[in-house]
């Protein structure tokens, strides 16, 4: 499909640099809950030093999602804590793509098309979204679907071991890599088992095998007090056709759907030509992530776009198990098209980070305008209903909680889930804190400040709201500037492109 093995490799070369250099081009990579974790990293590195934030508490237990508060905090001892969260995000993205590669090695003996799907998947929903312990959970997943694949011929204590290992560590990096792990080798086993000839004594052996360590670790979890995520699940499948559609882009909806439908329209055609074919066991892995696309809420144990998740994982993983026909010219159509959006949407996730250094740099000198050890509550500036966008505007919306290393600051959208994030408010300040269950992370519009401020009744605005000017001292408008936002009540303190700093008056 691809041409001659020296061309593709050579195209597989360049399109990883174009797709990686963005990463090393930017201080901070410009994706929404990026800046959530980067500040949880600051909390971790600084507890326990002169630099202590005092409003958070850091409660490290056994959280199925902590690969990068063990390991950020780690490189922080050789490097600055910025510079070790980008270094662990880079290694992320560098798993995720030689995960792939490794699952189609491991069946093909050969590099065919796993490495173009890679890169594609990487500007992808979930992880432009900045959802790091995730990328990182699911390329090491990858490596742990091939090492099974690989070991399937070896004793089975070898199995078991290798099995035992990757089930620890994705315990620990994220609980939703563990699912994807689960439910590939889960199916690539059941097939196996209905396909051969069947064997009670094997399918016994192999289910204890798959789900024992799965089991330990849990009941080591109930033991040790630790949680998987919070509580409050949320279903949405009226948006699930429209999720498909904008998945392979977090930044531009059009982009998103133009590359997913041209991709759709691309192995619909090799399909149908016979140019392209979906083994036996992609077929029914694929069938696996279909129906756990239609049935995963999207917001499961607390982390929202659950459902969406499944999309770049199956990216990554079912190439593997398809069959293309070579192409006799160096460079055929397809590879020209699949090369082509992967240097669009990098290009464009490029253009997003690169647009966003100012603005960051802005940010970070607008905390040296705060009193030490100050309250912080972070709106939006529009005066409509705001929900969370997939777009331009939300690398903006955590930059805030950078406060908390720089003024060490309290910030009103810094995530404490319990039972996802290591780090909590401290116990006399939870009137302060978000109810994950019922309440959300989305910065407040301006006409709910306007009318608690003026003392109106808002049933649904989140109870840390209610007397918002008693209990901050600074907000924090993200978007466009509004003149006299809230005469007598907010004083402005600095002006910048995507955010206002004001004083709140007393």
């Amino acid at each position: 499909m691809f041409g001659h093995m020296k061309v593709a490799t050579c195209a597989i070369i360049l399109l990883a640099a174009a797709s990686l250099l963005p990463t090393l081009l930017v201080d901070i990579p410009a994706m929404a809950d990026y800046l959530n974790h980067l500040a949880r990293m600051y909390v971790l590195t600084d507890a326990g030093t002169p630099n202590e934030n005092p409003y958070y508490e850091v409660t490290f237990v056994l959280y199925p999602n902590l690969a990068m508060d063990l390991i950020v905090p780690q490189l922080a001892r050789f490097m600055e804590v910025e510079s070790a969260t980008r270094f662990f995000f880079f290694g992320s993205q560098l798993l995720v793509v030689t995960g792939a590669i490794a699952i189609e090695w491991t069946i093909k003996r050969r590099q065919e098309i796993a490495a173009f799907a890679a890169l594609l998947a990487l500007q992808s929903m979930p992880f432009s979204y900045g959802f790091t312990n995730f990328e990182f959970g699911l390329g090491v997943a990858l490596f742990g679907i091939a090492s099974w694949m690989a070991f399937e011929h070896y004793k089975w204590h070898v199995r078991l071991a290798t099995h035992a290992l990757f089930v620890c560590a994705l315990f620990l990096a994220h609980f939703f890599a563990l699912g994807v792990y689960g439910l590939v080798v889960g199916i690539y086993e059941l097939r196996r088992m209905f396909v051969d000839r069947f064997d009670p004594g094997r399918a016994t052996a192999t289910v204890m095998m798959l789900a024992g360590p799965v089991l330990i670790l849990m009941l080591i979890l109930g033991a040790t007090g630790g949680a998987i995520g919070a509580t409050g699940n949320e279903w949405a499948f009226g948006w699930k056709p429209l999720w498909f559609a904008l998945s392979l882009n977090g930044y531009n909806v059009m982009l998103s759907a133009a590359s997913m439908t041209t991709l759709l329209v691309l192995l619909g055609y090799l399909s149908i030509t016979g140019k392209l074919e979906l083994s036996g066991a992609g077929k029914w892995i694929g069938v696996g992530f279909l129906i756990a696309f239609i049935s995963i809420p999207f917001k499961l144990f607390g982390a929202r776009m659950a459902d969406i998740r499944i999309i770049p994982a199956a990216l990554l993983i079912l190439p593997a198990f398809l069959s293309v026909r070579p192409a006799k010219q160096p460079i055929s159509f397809p590879g020209i098209v699949v090369s082509t959006l992967v240097v669009l949407n990098a290009g464009y996730t490029a253009y997003v980070w690169l647009s966003y250094r100012s603005d960051y740099v802005e940010m970070k000198a607008s905390f040296a305008l705060l009193r030490p050890s100050s309250f912080i509550l972070v709106g939006d500036s529009r005066t409509g209903e705001v929900s969370s966008t997939l777009l331009t505007d939300a690398p903006m919306y955590r930059a805030p909680t950078l406060a908390v290393h720089y003024a060490k600051a309290f910030v009103s959208s810094l995530y404490t889930i319990a039972g996802a994030e290591p780090i909590e408010v401290r116990s006399d300040l939870k009137h302060l804190e978000v109810s994950t269950a019922t309440e959300s992370y989305t910065p407040p519009s301006l006409t709910t400040l306007r009318a608690l401020a003026y003392g109106q009744d808002v049933p649904d605005a989140p109870h840390y709201l209610r007397n918002w000017k008693r209990d901050f001292q600074y907000v924090y408008l993200l978007g466009g500037h509004t003149e006299n936002a809230l005469p007598g009540v907010l004083e402005e303190l600095a002006r910048h492109r995507r955010f206002t700093l004001y004083i709140i008056k007393r």
